[in-house]
């Protein structure tokens, strides 16, 4: 009877190496590890999920549809998120860990400061870069090994500037953007653009929302200001938080929304839709009308609840993971990162079956400095519902110049 165990022992041991062996060597030569660094936890924590949704989803279809094949070799699709909280620091710790750790070729990041702190070590140590970001520096730096995943900072900056001058006669804004590298690029080129128009900038009152959830003073100082608009930066649940503090001091002018807030996710931070009344911001994805976008959005739906509303940090940062592995698969290599970055960069990249057929926006082209031009629309919150949605110009320079 002992001996009897001891056999059995002997195999569970055995079969428990194995095990081990197996997966080491699956992790190391069949398996396409996707980086992901950015908020989990805090006041972007939301923003961070919404990301990690999307990049989940695409890593899982990937796999569902078999894997991808690259040289004739077929590879698993896995996803290793870490939280870093918007610190520059952190997102710079994590990338090392999943680059040298993990095997990870390339890193998501959502953050402006992360990504310039990825910029000075990722040719160095060899990955790519994958910026969630509309900042046009991250693309104009040489860097090369870097492409952006977002329509481009100025793009917006121009259109909700025209709008909130042209339609609503608005001439005044208080500036309430986040305290980081993100809010302070925006805001500066908004302001020097609504300047050029003819605005005035009432006051520039930095937030630090990841520490904040008490507006009422600083909106105190904005509003004594007696502005017509007030920009706001943080992300969808500060916003509203911002928006809802704002309407019980008085304020009944409007809101310019920088597009990591989405109004379809205020919606549920505010006790009455029509505090949100006179916000100007990015269209919602559920009223873009692309085959491919209401195609994403069934299949969010289907994975994740039909109650969650997708918004397009889940939707870009999908067609971001889906580039990449269609890169992979065009470059036919896992590991050569210059190779998969000119792939990233090649025109036949958009009309890999991969790409055309799981591309929610249908975007045109990704240019020589890795920026995915993209397809933006606008819209505005009236009578406590969404206008009709209105295009926003992209022309390339403001994709490929400097500003």
């Amino acid at each position: 009877m002992k001996r009897g165990w001891f056999l059995i022992f002997i195999a569970c041991l055995f079969g428990a190496s194995c095990l081990a062996l197996s997966s080491t060597l699956w992790a190391d030569e069949d398996v396409i590890t996707i980086g992901y660094s950015g908020p989990l936890s805090g006041g972007g924590a939301k923003f961070g999920k919404n990301l990690e949704m999307g990049l989940q989803m695409a890593v899982d279809q990937v796999n569902q549809m078999g894997g991808l094949e690259v040289a004739g070799k077929k590879y698993k699709v896995r996803l290793i998120s870490l939280d870093d909280q918007f610190q520059t620091a952190l997102t710079v710790s994590n990338a090392k860990r999943l680059v040298h750790k993990e095997g990870a070729k390339m890193v998501f990041n959502p953050s402006s400061g992360g990504i310039f702190g990825l910029m000075a070590i990722n040719e160095r140590e060899k990955f790519i870069i994958c910026a969630y970001t509309t900042n046009q520096v991250c693309v104009t730096s040489g860097n090369k090994l870097i492409f952006r995943g977002p329509p481009a900072m100025m793009a917006y900056v121009q259109a909700w500037a025209n709008r909130a001058m042209d339609k609503f006669g608005w001439k005044k804004c208080a500036m309430m953007p986040d305290a980081y590298d993100y809010g302070k690029l925006w805001s500066g080129l908004f302001q020097k653009y609504w300047q050029k128009r003819g605005g005035t900038i009432t006051t520039h009152i930095p937030v630090d929302f990841m520490k904040l959830s008490d507006y009422y003073p600083l909106l105190t100082k904005a509003l004594a200001t007696n502005p017509d608009c007030i920009l706001l930066g943080s992300s969808s649940e500060p916003d509203a938080m911002q928006i809802k503090q704002a309407r019980e001091l008085g304020f009944k002018g409007g809101f310019i929304i920088i597009e990591r807030g989405k109004l379809e996710e205020m919606l549920q931070f505010v006790p009455d839709p029509n505090m949100l009344n006179g916000s100007i911001g990015t269209c919602p994805l559920i009223l873009y009308p692309y085959p491919s976008a209401k195609k994403f959005i069934q299949k969010f739906k289907e994975k994740y609840g039909k109650d969650l509303v997708p918004v397009h940090e889940s939707a870009i940062a999908y067609a971001n993971i889906i580039y990449y592995l269609a890169a992979i698969k065009l470059a036919g290599t896992t590991t050569d990162v210059y190779k998969i970055m000119a792939a990233i960069k090649d025109p036949r990249l958009m009309k890999t079956p991969l790409v055309k057929d799981n591309d929610p926006y249908q975007n045109e082209k990704i240019f020589p400095n890795g920026a995915v031009k993209g397809r933006v629309l606008g819209v505005e919150f009236v009578n406590g519902k969404f206008s009709e949605p209105f295009p926003v110009p992209t022309p390339d320079w403001v994709y490929t110049e400097k500003y």
